[in-house]
């Protein structure tokens, strides 16, 4: 969560860590700055606040923030492309070949060497997979 934090401050998006009534998280510009508000009191673990961190920047870094008024086509390409940034931050695709490289490969234990869940390790092997960044690794193996 500090790597997180510390890439947010270095990168100028503030976060915030307030308690909302609908959502856990959001990114949202105020005043020409990209912010992000994380409801922590939503998140029964540490590894669940990290993913919503790591998404909110994700966002924050690809410029793909949505209004209601958006369309479900836009905002699905959003989603993907805050997701594939987010996946950079907590699980680099060379960090990821290392763990293969070493027989890390279920799900269980590529989140715990990561610190993030498990519903975002398959997330993030779906969009590598998809982009053709796990080729190279899962014809060596």
């Amino acid at each position: 969560m500090d790597s997180l934090l510390n890439y947010a401050d270095d990168n100028n998006y503030p976060v915030f860590f307030k308690r909302m009534n609908v959502t856990k998280s959001l990114s949202v510009e105020l005043d020409d700055m990209l912010c992000i508000n994380i409801d922590e009191s939503k998140f029964e673990t540490e590894s669940e606040k990290i993913v919503c961190l790591a998404h909110e920047l994700g966002h924050c870094i690809s410029g793909t923030l949505y209004t209601i008024n958006h369309s479900n086509l836009y905002r699905g390409s959003a989603e993907y492309r805050a997701d594939y940034r987010a996946a950079q931050l907590v699980m680099p695709i060379d960090e990821l070949k290392e763990c293969i490289l070493k027989e890390i490969t279920e799900v269980y234990d590529l989140a715990t060497f990561f610190g993030i869940t498990e519903e975002f390790v398959k997330r993030i092997l779906y969009i590598y997979s998809n982009k053709g960044l796990l080729k190279d690794i899962t014809q060596s193996v």
